[in-house]
């Protein structure tokens, strides 16, 4: 069978295919607890079909359990045939259907699964073929860099609980974890878990509660009061649909802004498909599409000292063509894109409800340099207001130039990208390697010599009992010294009271 060709297909791995590395006690395991074999169904969600790395994880689980059958579904690859050929979408449920268990298999993109899947899991709920998945046990397995893979894990398991799945768990990989023998071990063990929990009928219990009922579309009560935007360059970008409770929040938000806003629907950008993830973006920050997205950023997203997205939740997020959008703007590769921008959304559903979402739009606005100057939603009474004080907090913050310290994801992040830049990625990611180094942002500690001196000095001292005693007894005083002395000596606050 042409794999390349096919929309899925079945597997049956025999013990003299590849050679993989497998200890004999794990080779008994999943028979001896399941007792028969088990097809599971492998929804993948990389549109690179056959050449995904993900893909390379699942073909070490098909050779390690050769008693079970593997039909792996290429959700990713071949969305748009799953979307308008009928016999493709036949096929795929009854795939699922016949499954006993379903692994979700996908890199993770910008936080989250592809914008390919995500598409395809908006056509589960669209076409009310929830049925096809219920009961089945499930599990997710995922690549990445491990930056934000929690939440495209909780993304998965908050779907898999609406669709009445069962879900087991998931497995975190490293892109080169494979390489790993230990590595290898455990994702045995994962699987194998996931067998038992299916020949078991083990039951699971709902973790992420059922969404509330959508709330009647958001109507303006009173008549938006006009913002001074003080020459900042304010722009709006949505995917409303006529008439609805967002397109309102947009046209009361624009109002705020008055004549200095721009208002664009992503659609305009053109954008003839999802990242491809073939990283030929690497090398120059230049994207294979040949398509109207580079334009509508730099027209829109680049000169923009205030960015508003608004979008409304489809399912667990917002739409898979604001998911889209987010994936092709990695063409700018780990660089902060919204680098000194004030950054807010609107956001038509339940947010309140979907701790995910918020932590994803948090994220965005951090690691891309900018400052989150406020989510507006519309479950309050108080949206009118809401949208009145985003418009003039926005431009105040503008004005002064605030950008909030950065807190756990970001500065995590960017210790992640740095250390998997400098580790190996830069040798492709050339334009990322020469922003991080023209912008300091290689910032290992082994490079603060003077901080070494200092720390290699103290921990000589503490060798001597007496300075170690007095330093347990004083610790607190030391803690607070250099601080003390920023206060007596900031010229910050030198100026603040010379001004007053």
């Amino acid at each position: 069978m042409n794999r390349q060709k096919t929309l899925f297909h079945n597997r049956r791995i025999t013990p003299s295919s590849r050679k993989v590395y497998l200890p004999a006690c794990f080779r008994s395991v999943h028979k001896t607890r399941t007792g028969k074999t088990m097809r599971i169904s492998v929804i993948s969600g990389s549109p690179k079909g056959e050449k995904s790395v993900t893909l390379q994880y699942v073909r070490f689980l098909e050779e390690a359990f050769p008693d079970h059958t593997f039909t792996v579904i290429h959700a990713g690859r071949d969305i748009r045939a799953i979307e308008h050929q009928e016999e493709a979408w036949n096929g795929l449920l009854a795939a699922v259907k016949d499954c006993d268990g379903v692994l979700w298999a996908t890199p993770v993109y910008v936080m989250l699964v592809p914008a390919q899947l995500k598409r395809f899991i908006e056509l589960v709920g669209e076409r009310d073929v929830e049925g096809a998945f219920s009961g089945k046990y499930a599990a997710c397995l995922t690549t990445s860099i491990r930056f934000f893979d929690h939440t495209a894990h909780a993304y998965l398991h908050g779907i898999c609980d609406d669709l009445g799945m069962r879900y087991v768990g998931f497995c975190s990989a490293h892109l080169e974890d494979l390489r790993n023998e230990a590595f290898q071990e455990q994702l045995i063990l994962f699987f194998t878990d996931f067998l038992e929990a299916i020949a078991e009928r083990r039951p699971i219990q709902r973790v992420f509660p059922p969404l509330p009922a959508p709330s009647s579309p958001y109507a303006p009560v009173t008549p938006p009061a006009a913002v001074d935007t003080r020459g900042r360059r304010v722009v709006i970008l949505h995917d409303t649909e006529p008439g609805s409770g967002l397109a309102a929040m947009v046209g009361g938000l624009a109002a705020c802004y008055g004549d200095s806003v721009r208002v664009a629907h992503i659609r305009d950008a053109a954008m003839k498909g999802g990242c491809l993830g073939c990283c030929r973006c690497a090398f120059e920050n230049t994207c294979v599409y040949d398509d109207g997205f580079l334009a509508f950023w730099e027209e829109y997203v680049a000169p923009a000292d205030i960015l508003v997205m608004a979008g409304t939740v489809r399912d667990r997020f917002l739409s898979a063509a604001w998911k889209q959008f987010f994936d092709r703007s990695f063409s700018n590769g780990h660089v902060p894109a919204f680098a000194g921008k004030q950054i807010a959304y609107l956001v038509e559903g339940p947010l309140g409800h979907l701790a995910t979402l918020r932590e994803v739009l948090d994220g965005l606005a951090a690691m891309e340099g900018a400052n989150l100057a406020g989510i507006v939603t519309s479950e309050s009474g108080e949206t009118d207001a809401a949208l009145h004080t985003l418009a003039e907090r926005s431009v105040r913050l503008a004005d002064r130039g605030y950008i909030a310290p950065p807190t756990f994801p970001a500065v995590a992040g960017h210790k992640i990208f740095r250390d998997e830049i400098w580790g190996g990625m830069r040798a492709i990611f050339k334009a990322d390697d020469r922003y991080y180094r023209q912008h300091g942002l290689y910032d290992f500690p082994t490079r603060d010599y003077r901080q070494r001196i200092v720390t290699r000095a103290t921990s000589l001292a503490m060798s001597i009992p007496a300075v170690r005693r007095d330093v347990v007894k004083n610790m607190p005083d030391y803690m607070i010294q250099p601080l003390e002395k920023a206060i007596e000596s900031s010229r910050v606050l030198a100026k603040r009271k010379a001004e007053r």
